[in-house]
């Protein structure tokens, strides 16, 4: 007989909705700083230089012990993951 786990159900609902929801926010975040930054406006080529520059000259170094704590937290999360799959 099929076995059906409402847990598993839950779970996987609550994964393709924030997926969906995380796609969707995304892009709207594109197309509206695609809007914000197209034109001829001087202020806006002003801003679109400043944006160039600041990815251009992007330095991780202050952010490393934050980065670090992000990936330790992530190895944690999908070790986890793993144990829970175990269960």
């Amino acid at each position: 007989m099929w076995d059906f786990d409402l847990f598993t159900f839950y779970r996987m609902c609550l994964f393709v909705f924030l997926t969906i929801y995380a796609v969707l926010a995304t892009a709207g975040t594109v197309v509206r700083l695609a809007r914000l930054l197209r034109g001829r406006d001087p202020h806006r080529r002003m801003l679109r230089l400043y944006l160039s520059y600041q990815v251009v000259t992007f330095n991780p170094r202050p952010l490393a012990g934050e980065l670090l704590q992000i990936g330790a937290w992530s190895i944690i999360l999908v070790v986890l993951w793993q144990l829970h799959s175990y269960v």
